[in-house]
């Protein structure tokens, strides 16, 4: 694992605002995907019942300088931090950004609960895993 003095999470809330929800998600999963790892960006995106819920994990200017460009994104309003502390290292290092719902919404809750089993509890406290 490579050490980051400077290594920030956060969590953050925001009301869905495009007219296709499910193609928004596709579509920010792919952009995250594709720029995340280049910036050490790592996390999860949620969306469900008109909300994104995301997680973003690296070196704290890449973290800042993603959430100035969430925040200026359309497809996002209403965006809450809930969480935004300096940590030790990745939760999730190992994915550029895992997303939920797949293709299969039904399975999303199981899939969430799988992609969470071994985080942390003040992880967990902000996305719906019971």
């Amino acid at each position: 694992m490579i050490h980051v003095s400077a290594f920030r999470r956060v969590i953050y809330s925001s009301r869905a605002t495009g007219g296709d929800i499910r193609a928004d998600h596709q579509a920010i999963l792919a952009s995250s995907r594709r720029n995340n790892g280049m910036d050490g960006i790592s996390g999860l995106l949620w969306v469900g019942d008109g909300q994104y819920r995301q997680l973003l994990e690296g070196p704290a200017d890449s973290v800042r300088e993603t959430l100035s460009r969430i925040m200026g994104d359309p497809r996002h309003a209403d965006i809450r931090i809930l969480d935004d502390r300096m940590t030790d290292g990745p939760a999730f290092g190992e994915w550029a950004m895992a997303g939920l719902p797949g293709d299969q919404p039904a399975d999303a809750a199981e899939r969430l609960r799988l992609l969470l089993r071994n985080a942390a509890p003040d992880i967990r406290q902000f996305f719906p895993v019971d």
